[in-house]
């Protein structure tokens, strides 16, 4: 029940961010705004920050996929879809197999609203470099079987981090590199503070 409610008020949050910044760009440009609709995908490397109850951890290699939307043009705000996945080795200090790594691997469907500035920059190959910023909400969607006793139930529903990237465009294709830096404890427990740190690259395009 927490959690339900809990995400409803993430999701409320989302649609009022949105709604608010949309006018960012037809305020800070004289043109009518523009709109570009988009799909991406890449892959990831995540990890878990330090946690009491993990006594190792790694950089795992995950995917993500995604749609989004850009409006504006020089400024725009970008929200958007993702379906990622996050992977990581780890050993917790209570666990069925005592000192057994295994994979902890997390799906979860990730909204995020970024605020970005466009260069003027064209060259021969890559045009108009893009910075942005902006938060990001997830919602945990599923954790495959593992020996170390976590399951979805283990997991934080919904999370809360922000992301910072920069992107390119060559022609129609093009490609982004983003940090993500998560708020939220990945794991349910009162003695949880580990938190999830992504890296990732994606190639994408958009009409």
């Amino acid at each position: 029940m927490y959690n339900h409610i809990l995400m409803k008020k993430y999701l409320h949050i989302i649609a009022a961010f949105i709604l608010t910044l949309c006018t960012v760009p037809a305020m800070a440009q004289d043109d009518e705004p523009t709109l570009r609709i988009g799909a991406k995908a890449g892959i990831n490397l995540f990890n878990i920050s330090d946690d009491p109850g993990l006594q190792e951890s790694d950089v795992g290699l995950g995917t993500e996929f995604g749609f989004f939307g850009r409006i504006g043009d020089r400024f725009f705000v970008q929200p958007g879809v993702d379906f990622v996945t996050y992977k990581t080795h780890i050993v917790r200090t209570v666990q069925p197999r005592p000192g057994e790594s295994d994979a902890f691997v997390a799906r979860y469907l990730r909204v995020p609203v970024l605020i970005g500035y466009r260069s003027e920059f064209d060259g021969r190959i890559i045009s108009y470099v893009r910075y942005y910023a902006g938060p990001a909400f997830t919602f945990n969607v599923g954790v495959k079987d593992n020996f170390l006793d976590l399951r979805r139930k283990n997991v934080r529903n919904a999370q809360f981090a922000l992301n910072a990237g920069v992107g390119a465009d060559i022609r129609f294709i093009s490609l982004d590199l983003m940090y993500h830096y998560g708020f939220s404890t990945v794991l349910n427990g009162d003695d949880a503070e580990g938190k999830g740190r992504a890296f990732s690259i994606a190639l994408g395009f958009s009409i």
